[in-house]
């Protein structure tokens, strides 16, 4: 009885979260056609991996002038581990609202995440192909994706993350102990890179492998 009480009492405090601001986005460029979209999960902030990632993109990328490239920031959320799953999908929900505007026009948007930073890109190509009906290809890039969303449903990700893309891929590392994280995606390309990661990785520092 007492497991139960507890379990509602953690939902309850989950869903008593305050409201939720989302960073806006910057303008699209006159140039640029595509969006490379890089969100952290939790744990991290914008100016982090997703930084380091962006410059090396920016490095190596052909027609680099035709892309947005974007390191997003919502790490005031996704610290609280209760209700990081809820938020994410609360801030990805106005990304995809915002990128539906008439004020951006992308021929592609590629969306990459880390961890519970999947909440935010799935729910992005969710509210953007409700709002849109042209044709955007959208492409989602999971890092070791974290599924679990509150404590009652630890397969949310497992069977929603990869819907409504174009394409979509996972990259999973099977030895982290981060809960939720070492499935496959049911509507995505997955990738297995555990054999890959160095010796010298322990604990929780392999659930960023994958980044």
């Amino acid at each position: 009885m007492k497991r139960y009480v507890l379990i509602a009492f953690m939902v309850f405090c989950a869903g008593c979260m305050g409201a939720i601001t989302p960073e806006p986005l910057p303008p699209q460029s006159e140039d640029a056609l595509c969006l490379l979209l890089v969100v952290h999960g939790s744990g991290n902030t914008a100016a982090d991996w997703p930084a380091d990632l962006v410059a090396k993109v920016k490095t190596v990328i052909p027609q680099a002038g035709r892309w947005d490239i974007v390191a997003y920031d919502w790490s005031t959320y996704a610290e609280d581990k209760l209700s990081a799953a809820d938020a994410g999908i609360e801030i990805g929900t106005a990304i995809g609202a915002t990128l539906s505007s008439s004020s951006y026009n992308y021929e592609r948007i590629q969306f990459v995440a880390h961890s519970v930073g999947s909440f935010v890109i799935q729910a992005a190509c969710d509210a953007y192909r409700a709002h849109v009906s042209h044709a955007t290809r959208i492409h989602l890039t999971f890092l070791d994706p974290f599924t679990g969303r509150g404590l009652l449903d630890w397969t949310y990700g497992t069977k929603r993350f990869g819907e409504g893309a174009d394409f979509a891929e996972a990259y999973i590392n099977t030895s982290d102990p981060a809960p939720s994280t070492n499935g496959m995606l049911r509507n995505a390309h997955n990738f297995d890179v555990t054999g890959e990661a160095p010796a010298t990785l322990t604990g929780r520092d392999l659930h960023w492998w994958p980044v």
